[in-house]
């Protein structure tokens, strides 16, 4: 059973989560916090990796609903293509779908009980630094198509490139208006744009507005740039205007989405979460393995939505855009890492407080993919 949800972006929860900011501690100090939080949380839920695992192992799928909040496109992609081969039916799972138009919406879902689970994007990073949630499993991995477009008569765009081909300069971004949603990767972009010309967040404005919005807004005339992601940014690119920055630019490594649930879950539902892991990167592995399907069931799916995507904007999103499978997950790097990397960016940017941080790194438990990878096929 699918529900659409598509919310306002909840402010009152961001300022909430941004409120209170402090300086952050020594990189010393707050490993070791996160260290001693790690080994209590694994303990509150049974044990050490291995007793965990052989008890969640034994357990059955409970049969209860299982709520998932998530977005109608790439990120969400392989829930759709999971509930579509009928494996989370297979599994004995009692699944309901949420659809959602950024991740804070669904932060303010995870906050409120409505959801049980979030697949769900940078914004996540705010609600693991809570202390409220279990990080169970990595999502997509996004290598480039989130960028920032300027008017090619703007001043910015005719600025020189820099060594990463980034196009501006700290005379010309200094009190621009991007245009883009908070506490995203848009946002996260736009402050990695300026901090490439040595400017910082405060240097800037950023106009709060979902995807959709933003692209209108930006193309009738409004804000100096955009922050945003596929399918606007093909779109903007075949209208002509000038890509600026493109994530891939100002981060040495990939974007990787997240899996998130509620702690009452995973210490009550291990089951549910492993089953659903498990459909999660059988689906991921059918997306990778036929492309034909992928863009079929996508390009349907978000159609559906009210999402229009063109050939060539997915064309770019296959070129971008990969999954984890069963194969590939938790076998070179521990899940969550990405994460931990931004709630450390964001601490130095006065976004969540060093109070906040080590909850972030005790959140991620990887006993629930390693549960979902024994279960095969």
């Amino acid at each position: 059973m699918k529900k659409n949800y598509y919310g306002i972006t909840a402010l009152v929860l961001i300022v909430a989560m941004l409120g209170g900011c402090g300086s952050s501690a020594s990189s010393d100090t707050t490993a070791a916090v996160a260290e001693d939080t790690i080994a209590e949380d694994s303990a509150n839920r049974g044990g050490g990796e291995t007793e965990a695992a052989e008890e969640n192992g034994a357990a059955e799928v409970s049969g209860e609903e299982l709520v998932i909040g998530t977005m109608a496109n790439s990120l969400g992609l392989p829930v759709r293509q999971a509930d579509l081969a009928g494996y989370f039916e297979d599994a004995g799972l009692n699944v309901s779908i949420e659809i959602f138009a950024t991740g804070a919406p669904i932060n303010e879902a995870m906050a409120s009980g409505d959801l049980d689970v979030a697949v769900s994007g940078m914004a996540s990073v705010y609600a693991l630094a809570t202390g409220m949630y279990t990080y169970v499993g990595d999502g997509v991995i996004t290598t480039g198509g989130e960028s920032i477009y300027a008017r090619a008569d703007s001043n910015i765009a005719k600025a020189a490139k820099n060594d990463r081909g980034v196009i501006g300069s700290a005379e010309t971004v200094k009190g621009a208006s991007i245009l883009g949603p908070l506490a995203t990767t848009a946002h996260y972009q736009a402050i990695k744009y300026a901090e490439s010309f040595g400017l910082t967040a405060d240097d800037f404005s950023m106009v709060s507005m979902d995807y959709a919005q933003a692209y209108q807004a930006f193309i009738t005339g409004e804000g100096d740039l955009i922050a945003t992601k596929m399918p606007y940014t093909n779109q903007l690119a075949e209208a002509g205007y000038v890509c600026v920055c493109d994530m891939n630019m100002v981060l040495d490594s990939p974007i990787v989405d997240t899996i998130f649930v509620q702690n009452d879950v995973a210490q009550n539902r291990a089951a549910d979460v492993e089953a659903f892991l498990n459909c999660y990167y059988r689906a991921c592995e059918d997306l990778m393995n036929d492309e034909a399907m992928r863009r079929d069931v996508a390009m349907t799916w978000y159609a559906e939505e009210g999402i229009t995507y063109s050939e060539s904007d997915m064309d770019s999103e296959v070129e971008v855009k990969d999954y984890y499978t069963l194969d590939t997950i938790n076998t070179d790097t521990k899940i969550g890492q990405f994460m931990v990397d931004i709630a450390d960016f964001y601490v130095d940017q006065e976004m969540i407080t060093a109070e906040e941080l080590p909850n972030v790194a005790a959140s991620v438990d990887d006993t629930f993919v390693e549960a979902a990878k024994t279960m095969g096929k």
